[in-house]
C-alpha cells in the first residue's frame, strides 16, 4: 500500500510539474497489446562516451516454449573500454512469458579487466532462487525469497518499454526485480516529448522517455514508426545510439 501511495503521489506531483501534457497514466502495466519486436531479429548499438565510439553492443530477440507456454528471450551485450582504459563487458539474458513479459529466468555477468560478476535468478517455482559467483568468493552464493505476481527483468527494460503506449506526458509504471542486487523496484516511464535523433546511418523522428528506477535514471529514445525501436539510451556514463536493424 505504501508503494502504491509513494507512486501515486509521485505521479500527480510530475502531472502538475508539467501542466501543458494532457496525461494518461498505466500504473502495473500488462503489456495487453503484446510486443512490436519480432523474433528472429536484432539491433546493433555503438556505445558513446564523450562523442566518441567507444564499444559496440547488441540485443537478439527469440521465442521459445518454457513450462508449456510461449516465451521470449532477450539477449543483451555490450562491450567498451572506459576512460581510464578499464575493458567492461555485460552480458544479460531474460527468458519470459510471452503474454505479459513476466521474467522467468535471467542471468546477468559484468566483467571489469580481469574480475568477472556473475548472477542467477530462477523464478518459475513458489520462490525466486538467486545464485551468484564473486571475484574473490570460492563458493557460489544463493539465496530465496517468496515473491508473488507479475515482475519483469530490471535488465531488459530499456527493451520492454517498446511496447508501452506512447503519447507526450504519458506515464508508466511495473515492477521489475534486479538480479544482482535481489530488489524489486517499480521504475517510472514518463513520455516526456519528441525529438530528432541522428545516427551514423540515418535520423529517426522519437518519443523522448525519461525513466526513473530506484536510485538511478535514463533517458531513452524510441522510434515513431510501429516496431518502436531503441533508437538511443542515455546513462550517466555512457550513451548507446542504433547502428542497424533486422
Amino acid at each position: 500500500m505504501k508503494r502504491i501511495v509513494f507512486i501515486a503521489m509521485a505521479l500527480c506531483l510530475s502531472i502538475v510539474i508539467s501542466p501543458r501534457a494532457s496525461s494518461t497514466v498505466y500504473m502495473d502495466y500488462e503489456f495487453p497489446d503484446g510486443v512490436v519486436w519480432t523474433a528472429g531479429n536484432f539491433e546493433t548499438y555503438d556505445i558513446l562516451m564523450r562523442n566518441e565510439v567507444v564499444g559496440e553492443s547488441r540485443v537478439d530477440y527469440s521465442q521459445m516454449t518454457m513450462m508449456d507456454e510461449p516465451a521470449y528471450r532477450i539477449e543483451w551485450d555490450q562491450t567498451w573500454t572506459d576512460l581510464d582504459g578499464a575493458v567492461n563487458s555485460v552480458s544479460s539474458d531474460s527468458k519470459m512469458r510471452a503474454g505479459n513479459l513476466r521474467v522467468l529466468i535471467s542471468t546477468l555477468a559484468i566483467k571489469v579487466n580481469d574480475e568477472e560478476w556473475q548472477y542467477e535468478g530462477n523464478y518459475t517455482g513458489n520462490d525466486l532462487l538467486f545464485g551468484a559467483y564473486l571475484p574473490g568468493v570460492a563458493e557460489r552464493q544463493e539465496s530465496s525469497l517468496s515473491r508473488g505476481g507479475l515482475f519483469c527483468d530490471a535488465d531488459a527494460l530499456p527493451f520492454l518499454l517498446r511496447n508501452i503506449p506512447f503519447e507526450e506526458g504519458n506515464f508508466t509504471t511495473l515492477t521489475v526485480v534486479d538480479v544482482s542486487s535481489h530488489r524489486f523496484i517499480t521504475p517510472i516511464a514518463k513520455v516526456t516529448g519528441s525529438e530528432i535523433v541522428e545516427t551514423s546511418t540515418t535520423q529517426y523522428d522519437c518519443w523522448t522517455v525519461a525513466v526513473t528506477l530506484g536510485n538511478t535514471a535514463f533517458t531513452a529514445w524510441y522510434s515513431k514508426n510501429d516496431k518502436h525501436y531503441l533508437v538511443r539510451l542515455r546513462y550517466s556514463d555512457r550513451d548507446l545510439v542504433l547502428n542497424h536493424h533486422s
